[in-house]
């Protein structure tokens, strides 16, 4: 059972690990709370409105909204943040706490249109109660012996992932106008599986593919806890998670729940809730369009489009082998790649005569939520690429029609929104168009005499509407009036507009001409981008293999706006009804947050696997994620020694401050082939680091730098007869890390093109003489296939020799080999990674096989044997066999097998030639 607690928390973990930052935010930041006693919601000054609103909202459903999870709560704390442009929120047990980032996605076709702070309220906190009502029976057992962490690792062994996020999806849809449920892009996936008569296993849907478009664990959730609240009652869940996270049935304790409640099993539930939805998915008849892209064996996505002037498409092309890109696609469908974008907080662009025009993403290289964006144009004439390089925060920027001017949506850390135009040559903002009502922008484009803009925008009741606006008074027209739809990415032809929206069961293609709203499109599933090409429309379509382009006439057929054109599936009623008209304002006391409140917040205990060192400790962590402390054991398998240790690491200042202590016992020091010494010792420490991200263009960047003082003090073992005449030891401990690696397709092994090197020294500074150098360079380069990996390595490593004290071991040896005795040594490498297949099997809902992969290596490593005066050899190849898995459905976990043929002798076994070994790199379970 312990084992299995220590995969859950990993679990835990590594989902967090996205969106968890430490030492996020500049000390100059000041905070402000709301305290009461449901929630504690702190902000940044001058952020009281959105605090407040998160107060109220979570207020009014803690009141009257709980039954359907649990009537237990405890009381959180969220962050708001808004130094970030990402688009998220989370809850985390390991400290019990939550985060929303406050600026609202670009897209409304996937989580709609609602005020962003409304939506994050009503999903996340679903999430806290779940936590709240889940500390029940073996669950509550386990948060008293591990803390928040150990009632995280049960609750996610016992409850499936999709349930948490398809009941908080559920949550949203039920009370509020909008929500995910009541959005037709939100059900492209399922849809698209149904429509090719596709058919998954519930395994190969809750672990997904590396070759098959498998839906994500939020439509999975939502399917299946929506047809369970409708089939079977509003109390449902809470019946089913009950029994679960109590473990009233030992094994699969959720799909036995389900069973005994049901008569199904989480697999056939699963089925059960997908045929329930199949009903309202196949169309009588399927209007005629002519498929431009050709099927693929490799989920290959298009999902923009726009007319070149000689007939033939600008297009945007990503797959599961390929990253991002931009292609030229000819009218016989030849493509010739352009130039690939680099990250962004959003994957749209646009095109016009001749020049291309994305967003990437720009982060403060110490502040890891402080973050902006630059535009990037790119000249198909010239070839050049510039960069605008005023950094803002904006997006979805569109060229006008004389080039001389760019449209962007810009977002300010206050929440205030606006669509500025700016200067195309140098990034200057030109002028900022007027914005009364702070609606929310998407997706603006210019009209052909430059003289209007076209947008898509929010209002903050969660409507939307296509309006165009004056780009010279500023002055605004609504084209389609506010309405609870989604509205997407228009496109201008002369005086018509097309727009993609969801006022039907499907977002289709629809086009304002002459003051009057046609459907041009009636495809089956979704449509994401469209553009007018020699009287014909291209589109793309969501598909079972990715986004596909189709072409059609462009004539269309009247649509009443005023009419509700969804399907009762599309307007489901839970039971409880919008509540966000209904919500009265709290009377609430802002104050100042202290930023040392509870500062060391002790919350779990946590197993640390840092290979070679295996221990268990106790782990704090304030609200701000500003301080980080443990306490605990800790084992070194290579020196067979262990220890206890305690360490504080504060990341509020530039640099993290690092003090710590460790007492290790029986450590040893081979003297020659045959004797070594063993020893106790003291050490306390203190230290700086500086992490810095680096991250710009197609690559992920980092390097850090740390500085750490010891002070050392050795004790003689019990069972030792030597004694140590340098009993006290002062010495530093300098590394340098630095990562550049490039974006990579799903299916890549590695990335094509990546460089990690490791630097560390040690040397004392008193007059006791230890030193000890080490390095390591990992070179990464694309192989023969698009799927293949070269990996070139080169390690050193280098000790004193008058043996008065050894640091920590930390090189990478010839694999196959024992640890041999040196004064410096090196190591070359070369790896070949391949795949071999895609199993997309699992047994027992317990491990799953995604992939099967291979590895031929060759190691060649040279010591120098300062006693003998001689230079050994130790060359070694040979193939590993790597599995990746998923354990539990949810874990990702590689394992693997080795083969080593020695080509030289090892001294410690002369005769031996070859080696097997298992291959279980625990490090990546415990990551933290």
């Amino acid at each position: 059972m312990r084992k299995i607690l220590c995969l859950a928390a990993a679990t835990v973990l590594l989902q967090q690990a996205v969106a968890q930052q430490f030492g996020g935010n500049p000390p100059s930041l000041k905070w402000r709370q709301i305290n009461t006693d449901t929630v504690r919601v702190i902000f940044p000054a001058g952020m009281d409105a959105e605090g407040r609103r998160v107060a109220d909202i979570i207020h009014h459903i803690s009141r009257y909204n709980r039954a359907s999870i649990g009537d237990l709560q405890q009381k959180v704390s969220i962050v708001l943040q808004n130094q970030t442009l990402q688009s998220n929120g989370y809850v985390q047990l390991g400290p019990f706490r939550s985060e929303f980032f406050l600026t609202p996605p670009p897209s409304s076709n996937d989580v709609g249109a609602l005020n962003w702070v409304d939506q994050l309220a009503l999903h996340e906190y679903r999430h806290v109660l779940q936590n709240s009502n889940f500390r029940k029976g073996l669950s509550k057992v386990f948060y008293y012996l591990g803390g928040e962490l150990g009632q995280a690792a049960i609750t996610n062994i016992a409850v499936p992932d999709w349930f948490w996020e398809g009941d908080a999806v559920v949550t949203e849809t039920a009370l509020s106008r909008q929500g995910r449920g009541r959005l037709p892009a939100f059900f492209d996936d399922f849809r698209a599986l149904t429509l090719a008569d596709k058919r998954y296993s519930y395994m190969q849907i809750r672990n997904g593919s590396y070759r098959k478009y498998i839906p994500d664990h939020y439509a999975t959730g939502y399917l299946m806890t929506s047809y369970g609240r409708r089939s079977y009652g509003q109390n449902f869940w809470k019946d089913v998670t009950d029994d679960a996270v109590r473990y009233r049935r030992l094994f699969y304790p959720f799909s036995q729940s389900l069973k005994h409640r049901t008569g199904k099993n989480a697999a056939a539930f699963f089925a059960a809730s997908l045929e329930d939805y199949k009903k309202q998915w196949t169309p009588a008849s399927t209007p005629p369009a002519d498929t431009l892209t050709p099927a693929s064996r490799t989920v290959t996505h298009y999902k923009y489009v726009y007319a070149l002037e000689n007939g033939g498409l600008i297009v945007s092309k990503r797959s599961f082998k390929e990253i991002p890109a931009f292609y030229e696609r000819d009218a016989e469908g030849h493509e010739t790649r352009i130039v690939a974008p680099g990250i962004g907080f959003d994957d749209y662009f646009s095109y016009r005569n001749g020049r291309l025009l994305w967003t990437e993403s720009r982060y403060d290289a110490r502040w890891g939520w402080k973050d902006y964006s630059v535009v990037k144009i790119y000249d198909r004439k010239s070839g050049r690429m510039r960069t605008l390089r005023q950094e803002r925060r904006c997006f979805s920027p569109d060229l006008s029609f004389d080039g001389a001017k760019v449209a962007v949506v810009a977002v300010s850390t206050a929440q205030q929104y606006a669509l500025k135009i700016l200067d195309a040559q140098s990034g200057a903002v030109i002028k900022s168009l007027p914005n009364p009502h702070n609606w929310y922008y998407t997706y603006p484009k210019f009209t052909e005499d430059d003289r209007f803009i076209i947008s898509a925008v929010r209002d903050h009741e969660g409507k939307m509407a296509l309006i165009r606006q004056s780009t010279e008074d500023g002055s605004v027209e609504e084209l389609v009036p506010f309405g609870i739809q989604t509205i997407g990415i228009p496109a201008v032809q002369g005086d018509d507009i097309y727009f993609t929206a969801a006022f039907t069961d499907v977002n289709n293609v629809f086009a304002w001409k002459d003051g009057r709203v046609e459907q041009v499109t009636d495809r089956p599933n979704g449509v994401q981008h469209m553009a007018p090409v020699g009287g014909k429309l291209v589109f793309s379509e969501f598909t079972a293999e990715g986004y596909k382009l189709l072409r059609t006439a462009t004539g269309g057929k009247p649509i009443d706006l005023q009419k509700d054109h969804h399907s009762a599936w599309l307007r489901p009623d839970f039971g409880e009804g919008d509540i966000l008209g209904k919500i009265t304002p709290g009377n609430y006391k802002v104050s100042k947050y202290s930023k040392a409140h509870r500062i060391f917040n002790f919350h779990s205990w946590l197993p640390r696997i840092d290979d070679p060192e295996y221990g268990l400790f106790l782990y704090g962590e304030n609200v701000l994620g500003t301080l980080q402390s443990n306490v605990g054991y800790y084992y070194n398998t290579n020196e067979q020694s262990s220890g206890v240790g305690a360490s504080l690491l504060y990341g509020a200042w530039y640099p993290y401050i690092r003090l710590g202590g460790d007492y290790r016992m029986q450590r040893y020091l081979r003297v020659n082939d045959t004797v070594q010494v063993i020893w106790n010792e003291l050490d306390w420490y203190g230290g700086l680091s500086l992490p810095l991200n680096l991250t710009s263009g197609k690559y992920y960047r980092s390097l850090t730098l740390n500085t750490n003082f010891h002070q050392l003090t050795r004790y003689r073992a019990g069972n030792s007869k030597y004694r140590f005449t340098d009993d006290n030891i002062q010495y530093i401990d300098l590394g340098f890390s630095f990562a550049n690696q490039r974006i990579r397709a799903v299916q890549n092994i590695f990335s094509h093109f990546a460089q990690t090197l490791q630097l560390r020294y040690y040397k004392t500074l008193n007059n006791v003489p230890a030193e000890q150098l080490y390095g390591r360079l990992d070179l990464y380069l694309p192989g023969l296939s698009a799927n293949h990996s070269l990996v070139l390595q080169g390690a050193y490593q280098q000790k004193d020799t008058m043996q008065r004290y050894a640091f920590s071991d930390y090189f990478v040896y010839a694999r196959g080999y024992e640890k041999p005795f040196y004064a410096h040594m090196y190591k070359l490498g070369a790896n070949y990674h391949l795949p071999i297949a895609y199993p997309d099997w699992g047994f027992a809902n317990l491990l799953y096989f995604m992939r099967l992969r291979g590895n031929l290596f060759y190691d060649h490593s040279v010591s120098w044997h300062f006693r003998r005066r001689q230079h050994f050899t130790y060359a070694s190849a040979g193939g590993e066999l790597f599995f990746d898995t998923k354990l539990g459905n949810v874990l990702p976990f590689t394992f693997g097998v080795r083969y080593s043929h020695l080509l030289n002798d090892d001294p410690y076994d002369p005769s031996r030639k070859g080696r097997f070994e298992l291959i279980v790199p625990l490090q990546q379970l415990f990551s933290y």
